[in-house]
């Protein structure tokens, strides 16, 4: 914008000559309001970056066995923007209602199924499972619309499990809309 305006002043001296005087027709009020654009050109506050929206990514270095309704704690906490999951507890609190992404993907370590459920405030959203084999993958993604204040974490349903840990198993989730 400050190159047009610059431009129209630029072209209204050439045209006028920089020496000579301005037709009767154009007064110095015409003048007056160029110079007024320039100044708001030239006051306006820089653009500012959008703010970054919500959104965490976790993995597993320990290898674990869960027991029944036992919460995954990704411990390694890679991306956190608005902090809002919390190692401590493997949950993540919604801080901006909307439309969410949320994926899991794990590794079985143990000869059984190996299931986790994905909940929102308590509540069954989905689940997935590994097969009976020692090093099996499964995995999870959901898209949901969630309020601020909910707490969504993956649990295993089951009595036992056992997850692999080294960054293999992975949790995350980010605000689409």
């Amino acid at each position: 914008m400050a190159f047009i305006v610059v431009f129209l002043f630029v072209s209204a001296l050439a045209t006028f000559g920089v020496q000579g005087s301005c037709p009767p027709s154009i007064g110095n009020d015409v003048f007056e309001d160029l110079m007024n654009v320039m100044l708001k050109v030239k006051c306006q506050k820089s653009v500012s970056k959008p703010s970054l929206q919500p959104a965490f990514f976790a993995t597993l270095t320990k290898t674990l066995s869960l027991g029944t309704n036992a919460v995954v704690k990704f411990d390694r906490v890679v991306t956190n923007v608005g902090k809002g999951y919390d190692p401590k507890s493997g949950v993540f609190t919604v801080g901006k209602s909307g439309l969410y992404t949320f994926a899991a993907n794990f590794v079985s370590n143990g000869d059984n199924w190996l299931e986790l459920n994905l909940l929102k405030n308590n509540e069954f959203i989905v689940r997935a499972h590994s097969a009976k084999d020692q090093g099996t993958a499964g995995s999870l993604q959901v898209i949901i619309e969630v309020m601020k204040g909910d707490r969504i974490y993956l649990r295993n349903p089951r009595s036992y499990g056992g997850i692999y840990g080294d960054s293999y198993t992975m949790f995350s989730g980010h605000f689409m809309q």
